[in-house]
């Protein structure tokens, strides 16, 4: 797993994944990982809606659903602008 990834190229897969109904399953993952803190920056900055992010498992253990994912408007604007630079 690539640590070495700006914040703009793991939104840019992210955003591009959720875009193409990667996301299949639900995953329970580090909520310290780069998916997790990623997907939670999505949210809160309102790039994608119907994420679920549980971290109430435990301090080293979160639940990142992503399978009802959409993007929003404004998710669409930020892929095409991560996506043309």
């Amino acid at each position: 797993m690539a640590t070495n990834l700006s914040r703009d190229d793991e939104l840019r897969g992210l955003l591009s994944d959720i875009a193409r109904r990667q996301f299949k399953s639900s995953r329970q993952i580090n909520p310290q990982s780069n998916l997790f803190l990623t997907a939670k920056y999505a949210v809160d900055k309102g790039y994608i809606s119907k994420a679920q992010l549980d971290t109430s498992f435990s301090a080293s253990l979160a639940e990142l659903n992503l399978t009802q994912a959409t993007l929003t408007p404004a998710g669409e604007r930020k892929l095409k602008v991560l996506i043309n630079h």
